[in-house]
């Protein structure tokens, strides 16, 4: 104290804590300036206090909740309650974390690739202990510890993902011996090589109520059906759904209500949001295999796809494709700084015009010889159904150009930047239907012009690619699993734009483990016939 003053730069520090919230519980500085202590004098006639702020912290450790055994690798987020702010940590080889953040109110979200989400029904709650200086009557001071509840112990259980899988239809789907053959092979070939038990089951059939005690009455109503689905899986407990056929067989939900507010929303997604809040249950995915009308033709081919990738070991993503509006853009449009502004290709991006099908696109046979050598095709734009286009709407690729590629390697297409993509047509072709016939593994997509998640935008491919820390992801997964942690971490602000998030394909799909970069196979390969 200088002259009866505060020092400037200890009254600075008081209204820092001051304006974060008395303490740091509105704190957001970095995790080293949370390390520092700050001391804050005070002075009144009578009293001198001294604040000092410890960090906080979160501890515990991560279990199977079958068998008690520590998950390695496990991602433990604190959100704060506000939703401003979240600190992650991962688990070690023992199952155990820790977390240093401010004061505060927190739920936490633990992911896996091999386990269901986890996620606290209440915040949990951390109080930085500070020390006051009291001088009192005499000049005698003493030190008071207001609190001391800085450190909680949040241990986690986290469940095994599922490994039972419902290939779900109605009476409506043409039955085949093409059709027949296919999901035969499928539920042989996913419990052979993924352990996984598959099984179909035909909603409005009496074999559905022999099993499980319900049958659908009608087809045409997808509450009905979300009714039906959520009684077979009070009895199965988490699983995969694949809807079998288009919306002549099973519809897209289109108005729905969410908290009492009617949205124009057509996705699958509603399927599994079993309690109608406006968000995916945990521990279920679901994705479609689409088809016009009553057909079963795409159906029956995207079963074999999906078999054939079953049996490879899992589905590849070396070489990829990255077909941009422009390549300069920041990602997800683009790669950023990858490449200049007059670069019509950069790496692996490719940049329309001249890469397209419009008439000013000379490099159209370059680009579909590209998608056709791409076990991973990156589409951006602008888009509907039938078309993904630049931001000036001129054609990228439109639904005849499916017949220009060979998409036999059954590479994972990517559609969520653009709008409606993902949409259905009951009488006519869509992208859905013509990707999976062609060969297609899996196509993502969005239904409206809402927009996509910028944190699912993030972590999606990293899931998917095996590079978060706890692993590689099923397609699945990975999808459904984004689509609930995006609203457990931003809010329900969040949730129109994440419920039209849709998949079509098997959800049950993984990468394979192991997987040679496209330009080093040959070079390994000789390298091998060497000896080397």
């Amino acid at each position: 104290m200088e002259n009866g003053r505060v020092r400037p730069i200890l009254l600075l520090s008081f209204f820092a804590v001051i304006f974060s919230g008395c303490c740091p519980s509105g704190f957001a500085a970095p995790a080293q300036a949370i390390k520092d202590q700050a001391t804050v004098s005070l002075v009144d006639n009578s009293i001198e206090s001294s604040i000092t702020i410890y960090p906080c912290d979160f501890q515990g450790i991560v279990r199977d909740a079958a068998t008690g055994a520590p998950i390695k690798g496990a991602s433990v987020t604190f959100v704060k309650e506000d939703r401003s702010k979240s600190w992650t940590a991962t688990t070690s080889e023992s199952g155990r974390y820790r977390r240093e953040l401010p004061e505060g109110r927190y739920n936490y979200i633990a992911t896996h690739s091999d386990y269901i989400l986890a996620s606290s029904t209440s915040p949990v709650e951390v109080k930085a202990p500070y020390t006051r200086r009291v001088r009192g009557a005499g000049g005698i001071v003493r030190e008071i510890t207001v609190t001391s509840e800085k450190s909680r112990t949040v241990d986690i259980s986290m469940k095994a993902r599922p490994t039972t899988v419902l290939l779900a239809t109605t009476t409506l789907l043409t039955s085949t011996p093409e059709l027949e053959a296919a999901i035969g092979r499928y539920v042989e070939t996913v419990r052979r090589k993924d352990g996984l038990a598959a099984s179909r089951v035909v909603l409005d059939s009496e074999e559905c109520r022999t099993a499980y005690g319900v049958r659908l009455a009608d087809p045409a109503s997808w509450e009905e059906i979300r009714d039906v689905l959520r009684t077979i899986a009070d009895r199965t407990g988490p699983c995969y759904i694949i809807l079998l056929g288009g919306p002549e067989v099973l519809p897209v939900p289109q108005m729905v209500t969410v908290s009492g507010s009617p949205w124009y929303l057509p996705a699958d997604g509603w399927y599994i949001d079993f309690d109608g809040n406006g968000v995916v249950d945990e521990g279920y995915s679901i994705s479609r295999m689409p088809d016009v009308g009553s057909d079963s033709v795409a159906v029956a081919a995207a079963l074999e796809t999906a078999s054939d990738v079953h049996e490879a070991g899992g589905f590849g993503m070396i070489p990829e494709m990255l077909l941009s509006t422009r390549c300069w853009s920041a990602p997800p449009a683009g790669l950023g700084d990858a490449c200049r502004d007059d670069a019509p290709t950069c790496g692996n991006c490719y940049a329309t015009p001249p890469y397209g099908v419009c008439d000013e696109c000379d490099h159209r046979a370059e680009m579909f010889d590209q998608i056709s050598r791409s076990d991973y095709i990156f589409i951006m734009g602008h888009g509907s159904p039938v078309s993904f286009a630049t931001n000036d709407h001129t054609a990228i690729f439109n639904l005849e150009n499916v017949a220009d590629v060979d998409i036999s390697r059954h590479p994972i297409i990517s559609g969520w930047v653009s709008c409606n993509t993902g949409q259905l047509y009951a009488d006519r072709p869509s992208f859905a239907t013509e990707l999976l016939r062609a060969g297609a593994a899996a196509f993502f997509a969005r239904t409206t012009d809402q927009g996509t998640p910028a944190y699912f935008a993030d972590k999606f491919e990293p899931y998917i690619k095996g590079e978060s820390p706890s692993g590689r992801y099923r397609l699945g997964d990975a999808l459904n699993e984004l689509m609930r942690e995006v609203i457990l971490r931003k809010g329900e602000s969040e949730r129109r734009i994440t419920m039209q998030l849709c998949m079509f394909g098997d959800p049950t799909l993984k990468r394979a483990a192991f997987e040679l970069p496209a330009a080093g196979m040959m070079a390994t390969a000789s390298a091998f016939s060497r000896g080397s």
